[in-house]
């Protein structure tokens, strides 16, 4: 007996949530970018020498928050289907 499977629908059914932190231009290493869904936090990501930071979730409605040393924090409300979604934050 053979058996034939197709994969099918897992990679259209994420979203890939990324951009940049930057400060006047440069960009802002050691950020934190929390991705919560409404008040529940979900994860956390520092940011990289480049400023970048990147989620892999389900798409729906999300908020993602930056805090960076010497910023006050900066609050964004996103909602996307599945994906790639380009969200980033200038301090």
């Amino acid at each position: 007996m053979t058996i034939e499977l197709q994969y099918k629908g897992a990679m259209s059914s994420t979203l890939k949530i990324h951009g940049r932190v930057r400060r006047s231009g440069d960009p802002v290493e050691g950020a934190y970018i929390t991705l919560n869904q409404g008040e529940t936090f979900i994860a956390e990501r520092r940011t990289g020498p480049d400023g970048g930071y990147e989620f892999h979730t389900t798409p729906g409605d999300w908020v993602l928050v930056c805090r960076a040393a010497g910023s006050d924090a900066v609050r964004r409300e996103v909602s996307s289907a599945a994906g790639e979604l380009e969200t980033s934050f200038d301090l």
